[in-house]
């Protein structure tokens, strides 16, 4: 009997690139929004250290009115920063979103052919199966015959 080939591989592997290719721009997308993310919390964490520092300087005593009124302005400038940096993360959801539904998508197409793939091997090994127990039959079959013929020669 003939190796198994399946007639749609190249459509497997196709797909199977496009997927790939799929997961691919998703990990940049995803990549793009956590370094957004990042500078996000690097802003945040800045915030908090010259909140910290303020405070310090404020307990001792040792702050004056510019550097009070310069402080405030930090702050508003820098919560603002933190809030652009929230609109770009979530600017990039749909996209995120449209991009792991185009996935799934590809993923479903993939294992249409790969579900084919297997019920057409399954399909091969009954057959090839089917051949092998017929073969075995048949020398059997022959093997009784020739015992016979030499019983029969014998007596």
């Amino acid at each position: 009997m003939k190796k198994f080939k399946f007639t749609l591989e190249k459509l497997l592997d196709l797909r199977g690139a496009r997927e790939k290719e799929i997961q691919n721009e998703l990990a940049g997308v995803l990549s793009v929004q956590n370094r957004e993310r990042m500078k996000q919390e690097q802003y945040r964490r800045a915030i908090r250290e010259q909140h910290e520092k303020f405070s310090g300087r404020l307990k001792q005593g040792r702050f004056s009115y510019g550097e009070s009124v310069m402080f405030q302005r930090y702050m508003e400038f820098a919560h603002m920063v933190v809030k652009d940096q929230q609109v770009k993360i979530e600017r990039l959801e749909p996209e995120i979103q449209k991009v792991r539904e185009r996935l799934i998508e590809a993923q479903k197409q993939r294992k249409v052919v790969e579900r084919l793939k297997e019920r057409k091997w399954q399909e091969y090994q009954y057959e090839y199966n089917r051949e092998m127990a017929k073969e075995i039959d048949d020398m059997n079959q022959k093997l009784h015959i020739k015992s016979r013929l030499e019983e029969a020669r014998q007596e």
